[in-house]
């Protein structure tokens, strides 16, 4: 989920949360309590859909996208693909 919600961060791309559920390759129960539990810890934020109010988009904090970034950066050159 959130090597997904980076790359959607990087490509200014919005995620919905049924693609994030479904990305996830896990039961959609399992996902939307991993979505609760990360927007609770302040990781993910949830985002109304401007054009249609029954659409929430779940994007990176962007405490956790700067984490992530010197996750990636503290990898070593060999292991960044």
């Amino acid at each position: 989920m959130l090597l997904d919600l980076m790359a959607a961060r990087i490509e200014r791309r919005p995620v919905a949360v049924s693609s994030l559920c479904i990305a996830a390759a896990v039961p959609a129960t399992t996902a939307l309590r991993w979505i609760k539990q990360l927007t609770e810890a302040d990781l993910l934020r949830r985002v109304a859909d401007p054009d249609d109010g029954r659409r929430v988009f779940i994007e990176l904090t962007d405490h956790a996208a700067a984490a992530m970034e010197a996750y990636f950066a503290a990898m070593p050159a060999g292991a960044r693909g």
